[in-house]
């Protein structure tokens, strides 16, 4: 009955306009909402909750900013705010925002090289960006920079030598010190001078780089919380694979494709990812639509299609750390985040997602993100009848998919890459 109150009130809230539709929807779900908090995108509602210069930037096609809400237009709900609002009233309710910035491995390298007083490698773009990011109060998430030099620094590669590890192992720390210098930055010398003057000596910069350092790969952490990211990635690459497979093996409508990647997921996977599922339709009927899926083709070497892959699936990953980084929440009561990147194709990949809202518990990982577009609405409007693979017992056969494969996904991932390969190659 509660799931199905919580089903009902996140349809309400993935269709609602404004906040009243917000607060009918979120009283629908009754007591299923104790201990929720929601963060709903609304086109009617007249508060942006992002700085003026941020918003001019992030409508800019070329921003290297990329929000994780589809608008500015934010309106933030829980039991606790509503009694607060009722008792206050909406002028006097006053509550903390914490906007986050994640970044790329480029653009910590831009930090640290703008920091170096290095600006070679920086374009007039970056140091607008770099500029906007002194200029305003932001907090800076290292998780996906450290999970990215995880990937590249700490898991053994064939062939690679020590030098070259202590060396990407040393680049990594360097961004980090650099990245604790710029963030001590004042803020009202530079708006006041234009001068850069830091709060915390390179001594002091490099004791919380060690604290970021050791405390994300050297603490128990590490384990669980890398392999929480990994694993991600690693079903990415799974679907992403099953994507190209269906794409390039006959052929075929796109309805049936839809109805193949469907069973991929079930038989194969044993999640299923329904945003994801909407760009992969999104590829199949028009390829220009996702730009960064058109980097693989027939007749490329394999290592070459691997490694696309691996690189795409990271990308396809970006919002699900983000995802995971707004629960765990920062220092306001509500988390922003936003995504810091040069890379068109993953900004391009980004916008696709459009996220409208998220409704999340921070004491049970309980987090469900929405769109506008409701999947079997978004099939049914593009004559795709997936009814079959919503029943109980296609969830069941999901279900029963992932807990087989779970402990043998490499060989999984082995298996379908090379019959992938063969594809490819024929």
């Amino acid at each position: 009955m509660e799931d199905e109150r919580i089903k009902q009130g996140l349809y309400g809230l993935s269709i609602a306009t404004n906040a009243s539709e917000v607060f009918e929807a979120w009283v629908m779900m009754g007591e299923s909402t104790e201990g929720k908090s929601s963060i709903i995108s609304l086109d009617n509602y007249h508060k942006s909750v992002y700085p003026t210069e941020l918003n001019k930037l992030i409508n800019n096609i070329d921003s290297h900013f990329i929000p994780y809400f589809e608008t500015d237009k934010l309106y933030f709900i829980d039991d606790e705010l509503l009694n607060e609002t009722f008792n206050n009233g909406e002028k006097d309710t006053i509550f903390g925002l914490d906007y986050s910035i994640m970044l790329d491995t480029n653009y910590a390298s831009y930090i640290h090289n703008f920091v170096s007083r290095d600006y070679s490698t920086l374009n007039n773009e970056i140091f607008t960006t770099i500029d906007l990011l002194i200029r305003n109060n932001f907090n800076y998430d290292h998780i996906f920079y450290m999970i990215e030099n995880y990937k590249n620094s700490f898991v053994n590669i064939e062939g690679e030598d020590e030098k070259t590890k202590r060396d990407k192992k040393a680049k990594v720390y360097l961004n980090l010190v650099s990245l604790e210098l710029f963030k001590s930055i004042n803020r009202e010398e530079y708006i006041k001078t234009g001068k850069l003057q830091y709060g915390i000596t390179e001594n002091e910069a490099q004791l919380q780089a060690d604290q970021i350092f050791n405390g994300i790969f050297n603490s128990a952490y590490a384990q669980e919380g890398m392999d929480y990211f990994l694993r991600i990635q690693r079903y990415m690459v799974l679907f992403i694979i099953g994507v190209m497979q269906i794409k390039f093996e006959s052929k075929t409508t796109v309805h049936k494709k839809v109805q193949k990647l469907f069973e991929f997921l079930t038989n194969i996977v044993g999640v299923y990812f329904d945003r994801e599922f909407v760009i992969a339709h999104k590829y199949f009927t028009t390829q220009n639509d996702v730009k960064i899926l058109n980097k693989i083709n027939k007749g490329m070497n394999p290592k070459k299609v691997l490694q696309f892959i691996e690189n795409i699936a990271w990308d396809f990953s970006v919002p699900r750390m983000m995802e995971r980084q707004l629960i765990n929440g920062g220092h306001g009561r509500y988390f922003i985040p936003f995504f810091l990147s040069n890379d068109q194709n993953l900004r391009e990949l980004l916008r696709l997602f459009k996220v409208k809202g998220i409704m999340y518990s921070r004491s049970n990982d309980f987090f469900v993100p929405f769109t506008k577009i409701v999947t079997q609405e978004y099939f049914e409007a593009h004559n795709c009848n997936v009814e079959t693979y919503f029943t109980k017992e296609a969830l069941a056969r999901r279900a029963a998919t992932f807990e087989n494969n779970k402990d043998s996904l490499p060989q999984i991932i082995e298996r379908e890459f090379e019959k992938l390969v063969g594809i490819l190659g024929s």
